[in-house]
């Protein structure tokens, strides 16, 4: 006889319950079960272990790459493209240079419609207040 649930062969041919797991092998009624077909078995889903997660360092790094001089700032942009389409990042990495690219599209998409909405004209004039007085501008 074998254990519907997992799959054993029990010795014991009058056995109500299996002697390995104690799921019962007899049906409703007293009915055996034996001759149904054994339930497949499937694979366990697997887990990487491997994959260390991003250290304290290299998160600063990454943060403070913004504040380098001149270039720091386009050097961030690149390597967000880097980080999210790049195939040996780790994926927490991976995931957040995803956001911030949708976050920074988003903005973009926003600043543009409220200069078309407002007009450039008027936000320079709310930035840098009105120049005319200091340059003779008629």
């Amino acid at each position: 006889m074998i254990c519907n649930t997992c799959g054993r062969v029990i010795k014991n041919e009058e056995a109500n319950f299996c002697e390995y797991c104690g799921a019962s092998v007899r049906g409703r009624n007293g009915f055996d079960m034996s001759s149904s077909p054994i339930p497949p078995v499937t694979d366990a889903v697997t887990v990487d272990h491997k994959e260390k997660p991003v250290s304290f360092l290299n998160w600063l790094g990454t943060c403070l790459l913004v504040f380098i001089p001149y270039v720091g700032s386009f050097l961030f942009l690149i390597m967000l493209f880097v980080w999210a389409f790049g195939h040996n990042v780790p994926e927490s990495k991976k995931n957040w240079a995803r956001a911030n690219l949708v976050i920074m599209l988003i903005l973009l998409v926003i600043s543009i419609i409220i200069i078309n909405a407002v007009g450039i004209d008027q936000i320079i004039n709310m930035i840098f207040g009105d120049m005319s007085q200091y340059y003779n501008i008629y």
